[in-house]
């Protein structure tokens, strides 16, 4: 294996403790959290969502922003097909065709203020590669719901 690799994979059991020991925080309360890293969505208790971030504060209001659009709140975007299709929505069309479809767009639009009602942890990760790795590594520990690494 790769000596880099191991080191860096060596480092999150020690990084799943620091962002498990991190004060939980709502949203608005952005002013608690580092600049970037990555950070776990929590429902009902749960953790449900992991991502990563160069800046925190501007990716959780892409997450929330009722304007946001399919790329920029994806996590919310992921919500809205899976409650649209328990509602069947037609949901087989182009991320572009649903954000605007106007059977989808209330799905993703209580999706986004979803969102923003969840509670969230973060741990500050500077380097890239360890944020890129960390993130599938925290995603597959903690067992979310949502994290699926399709591309879209």
């Amino acid at each position: 294996m790769n000596a880099e690799f191991q080191a860096t994979i060596e480092l999150f059991p020690g990084y799943m403790r620091e962002l498990l020991r991190s004060p939980p925080v709502q949203l608005n309360e952005l002013e608690k959290i580092p600049k970037q890293g990555i950070y776990v969505f929590y429902e009902d208790g749960k953790p449900i969502y992991v991502g990563r971030s160069r800046n925190l504060t501007q990716r959780f209001d892409q997450h929330k922003r009722q304007s946001s659009n399919h790329n920029s709140a994806t996590f919310a975007f992921k919500i809205a097909k899976q409650d649209a299709a328990k509602e069947k929505v037609d949901i087989k069309k182009t991320r572009e065709m649903l954000q605007v479809d106007p059977d989808f767009l209330p799905f993703f639009n209580k999706a986004k203020k979803r969102v923003s009602e969840m509670k969230i942890q973060v741990i500050d990760i500077e380097d890239p590669i360890e944020q890129t790795l960390f993130e599938v590594y925290a995603a597959l520990e903690l067992k979310t719901l949502h994290n699926d690494w399709k591309t879209h």
